[in-house]
């Protein structure tokens, strides 16, 4: 099985019908996210939302609210978490930092952003199991290779996780799925030189917003290499 195969699986198994209402979601997600972290992450962004990098966003393109915004509200919020979580992470405040992990905040900024507006798979497709099943096809795809060198690994499997949260959430059928995770892996990208930067906050919320619209355009029928990830000339051959 390919990482591409494996990461489907994990996208499958959380789009599967609940076995009763109110019943647990069955998925080989490995992360658990409850609607406290959704909250968690919102007040994060909340705080960012005046941070240098937002402004600087919001300066060059104003806030989009509708569903066609989906991409750009994931880049805002994913900008503004990270820069809340970095500034309270450097003052010490770690209760207030939260997760700072790229890949959490681009997938939770993916799944926030569709909330409300994504229709819905068969069997209902919560954002609190697609931000779970984003969050581990970003584990795996961060443990693809044993060194990535001078690249952000959480950063470029960020772009993974928010594409399959952002899939669930839309509903995109298998073929969709696949050809999204080809179109998340021709934009993945991220140094770990801005990791001490404002930069960093940008490139994660770029990660948020490659992954939602990587999403939509297989949805509108746009299609990419079968395997992305394990192929020859795939992601992990050329970052590793």
């Amino acid at each position: 099985m390919t990482t591409t195969d494996e990461i489907l699986a994990i996208a499958a198994s959380a789009a599967a019908p609940r076995p009763a209402a109110g019943a647990p979601a069955s998925t080989d997600a490995a992360v658990e996210v409850t609607e406290a972290d959704l909250d968690a992450f919102s007040e994060a962004a909340a705080r960012g939302a005046d941070s240098d990098v937002v402004r600087a966003l919001l300066a060059i393109r104003p806030a989009a609210p509708s569903f066609a915004g989906a991409a750009w509200n994931a880049w805002l919020t994913a900008a503004a978490a990270t820069a809340a979580a970095s500034e309270a992470a450097a003052h010490g405040q770690m209760k207030k930092a939260g997760p700072v992990h790229p890949a959490w905040l681009a997938v939770f900024a993916a799944g926030t952003a569709l909330a409300g507006t994504a229709e819905r798979v068969p069997g209902g497709v919560t954002v609190a199991v697609a931000v779970a099943a984003g969050m581990s096809a970003a584990a795996v795809t961060e443990t693809g290779l044993a060194d990535w060198g001078g690249w952000s690994s959480g950063t470029v499997a960020a772009v993974i996780g928010a594409g399959v949260t952002a899939g669930l959430l839309l509903g995109l059928t298998g073929p969709q799925s696949r050809a999204a995770l080809g179109i998340c892996a021709t934009q993945a990208a991220g140094l770990a030189a801005a990791e001490a930067t404002p930069a960093f906050a940008l490139q994660v919320g770029k990660a948020a917003f490659n992954g939602v619209e990587a999403a939509l355009l297989a949805r509108a029928g746009v299609t990419a290499p079968e395997e992305p990830l394990d192929g020859r000339r795939g992601l992990f051959a050329l970052f590793g």
